[in-house]
């Protein structure tokens, strides 16, 4: 027995055959005959299988998702266990790259034209659209308008049920349309567009000021909510939302929300079935922090 134990040590400890451990004829062929799985490492993972694995999950296509918002939207289907589709111009992640980038299928795509990005519609639970930019009155109302008519039309081409999209909480302030015309422009017709294609499953988000961890390059990050949190907070126990429409004043007293609260909604309006499609407010919004 003893001559087994100092037999058996030196198998594991040093990994070699019985004949070499010093094992007798006898117990060599008996220890032969066990499976050591000391000598037989696990095989690496199979990437075929775990494409496979990921390909059974269901997909959310993000448009914009490599900007301030939109990778918060897909790190928080991420999280959620989607199969993400980020599309964007440049088809890679975001500057800082995380660990959730890494799950994600960066795709190049160019919202303004569908033929860059139909293939990759195909199949999914949801759509979501982050596109939206400020410039020249052209610009704003090409990337806030166009861009985001193109991408609905093209999802509810595709058999898409639901779609959200990134609008915003217009502040009343006499003149702001005028100036930001474009920009006001563009998100009403992508609404418009929205409503027309998606009557039971579009959902546009109405956000007010968007503050979080914004990032500027892979070193800096400003945090944003380190200035308007505790605004949030302030204005939470007024009553805003009835105060809201009133001019100049309104636009003060609307409530900012944190960038998670907006990628929380935006997922859940893009794959519930509960969520009432129309306008999601600021007020809606915050119920998601």
């Amino acid at each position: 027995m003893m001559q087994v134990s100092r037999c058996l040590q030196t198998l594991l400890l040093n990994r070699v055959s019985p004949a070499l451990a010093g094992c007798s004829t006898k117990h060599s062929q008996l220890l032969s005959n066990l499976s050591y799985s000391t000598e037989t490492p696990a095989e690496p993972p199979n990437e075929q299988a775990t494409e496979s694995a990921s390909n059974l999950l269901p997909k959310l296509v993000v448009f914009g998702g490599r900007g301030f918002v939109g990778s918060h939207i897909v790190q928080e289907a991420v999280s959620q266990g989607f199969q993400v589709v980020a599309i964007s111009r440049s088809g890679t992640p975001p500057v800082k790259r995380e660990a959730w980038t890494e799950q994600v299928d960066w795709v190049r795509g160019d919202a303004l034209d569908p033929r860059s990005y139909e293939e990759q519609l195909q199949g999914a639970v949801g759509a979501i659209s982050a596109v939206g930019a400020f410039g020249s009155q052209k610009q704003m109302l090409k990337l806030n308008g166009t861009a985001n008519v193109h991408a609905i039309e093209a999802a509810a081409l595709a058999g898409i049920p639901r779609f959200a999209f990134i609008s915003a909480q217009i502040p009343p302030i006499p003149g702001i349309e005028f100036l930001l015309r474009g920009y006001v422009q563009g998100k009403r017709e992508a609404e418009e567009a929205l409503k027309k294609h998606f009557p039971t499953g579009g959902v546009a988000l109405r956000p007010s000021v968007v503050y979080g961890n914004r990032v500027v390059s892979a070193s800096m990050t400003i945090p944003l909510q380190y200035l308007f949190m505790p605004m949030e907070m302030m204005l939470a126990k007024a009553p805003t939302r009835q105060l809201s429409q009133i001019p100049f004043i309104g636009a003060a007293l609307t409530p900012p929300v944190s960038v998670q609260a907006v990628a929380r909604a935006a997922v859940r309006a893009a794959t519930d079935p509960s969520v009432a499609p129309g306008i999601m407010d600021v007020w809606e919004i915050q119920s998601y922090k």
